[in-house]
């Protein structure tokens, strides 16, 4: 959702001198548009395929983006989704010890990430191409996302994909409030702000304020495990906290000093309460 972090924009798109005329056309572009992480290797065994996503709206890399998926083991499907700007290298250990555990694992490079298609991602798309993984994988019996991951996960549950239990690491709530946060940042005000929510429901389909977690949470019915680490400086865990007490059944697990990305990823107590949650025992 920005250029380093998913909460703060550090500089503004419109500033810049090939920037487009208009600065609010600037802004919506470059909320849409993430730096693409360095490629990570493929988990071992793992075989890819390609996906053809039809993308939502009036979409800036057209109205199919291709995408890739890898896939490996044969247990029940596992379902790992990374983050804005995030590399699924980030989501290996997990990986691995959904495998030890027997399940399978499918892990999409979502659109401008990795080895698929586009430069440009929206949450509406990434939730397209999490239910075209569906249709390759069935229903899951566990899906897990990281940051903005975790928002796209969501959307994609309200849109039919299924999963049993779900965990969602260190996910933003709110759409909305943040493309709002940006504008205020780039010194749009008024009738510009305005514009700009309606430019990125143009352009992704949905309208920003409709990607509410607390919203979406009352719809769901799935066991959910939410974690987060109290120290995150990305996507501060308190919103998070606020939509499991809505989301029915859902756990919280909050952890210290374990950051935002990889650190909180590979942490030898959240993969340990991943394992459990997944295999359906409390955490």
């Amino acid at each position: 959702m920005s250029l380093a972090r998913e909460d703060v924009l550090d500089e503004c798109p419109h500033r810049a001198a090939d920037a487009p005329a208009d600065p609010v056309e600037a802004v919506a572009l470059r909320l849409l548009r993430p730096q693409r992480p360095p490629l990570s290797p493929l988990l071992p065994g793992a075989s890819t395929f390609s996906l053809d996503v039809e993308a939502p709206g009036d979409w800036l890399d057209g109205p199919r983006v291709p995408a890739v998926v890898q896939h490996v083991g044969e247990g029940p499907p596992a379902l790992l989704v990374h983050g804005w700007e995030g590399p699924t290298a980030h989501l290996q250990r997990i990986a691995e010890a959904l495998l030890m555990a027997g399940f399978s694992v499918w892990m999409p490079d979502l659109p401008a990430h990795g080895r698929s298609g586009g430069v440009h991602l929206s949450l509406p798309l990434a939730a397209r191409t999490l239910e075209a993984v569906q249709e390759l994988a069935g229903p899951f019996a566990f899906a897990l996302a990281h940051s903005v991951g975790g928002a796209c996960l969501v959307q994609a549950l309200t849109q039919g994909l299924w999963a049993d239990r779900v965990a969602l690491v260190a996910t933003p709530t709110h759409y909305g409030l943040h493309v709002r946060r940006v504008a205020h940042q780039c010194g749009l005000r008024g009738e510009a702000v305005h514009r700009l929510l309606q430019r990125v429901e143009h352009w992704s389909g949905v309208a920003p304020d409709a990607l509410d977690m607390q919203r979406q949470a009352r719809t769901l019915n799935q066991p959910a495990l939410f974690i987060h680490s109290a120290d995150d400086p990305v996507v501060p865990p308190a919103p998070a906290r606020a939509v499991a007490a809505v989301w029915p059944g859902a756990a919280w697990l909050q952890l210290d000093g374990l950051g935002h990305y990889r650190r909180l990823l590979e942490d030898d107590a959240v993969v340990a309460a991943v394992l459990r949650f997944a295999g359906g025992a409390s955490v």
